[in-house]
């Protein structure tokens, strides 16, 4: 959505962004490519209390990991992102 990609662009991303790519060795954890990097959340966490969406930044890392845009795309045209209430 435009929300959640504004969200993406908040400076608090980016610091989790350069997190999860450095642990991951600036490589996609797929295929090892090293440009196009994208970092996905592997679920996605809505609050029983709100209703809402984790913001993208509050995630574990162990939640997140480095793809390539081509592996990203690809993930998420053969399998849907599972949503849990937490």
């Amino acid at each position: 959505t435009a929300e959640y990609n504004t969200l993406l662009k908040s400076p608090r991303w980016f610091e989790k962004r350069k997190t999860i790519l450095a642990r991951d060795g600036n490589k996609c954890r797929c295929c090892s490519a090293t440009t196009t990097l994208q970092v996905h959340h592997r679920q996605y966490h809505v609050s029983k209390r709100t209703g809402q969406f984790l913001l993208p930044w509050k995630y574990q890392s162990k939640y997140l990991i480095t793809l390539c845009g081509k592996c990203h795309s690809a993930g998420h045209a053969n399998f849907k992102v599972p949503t849990f209430n937490i």
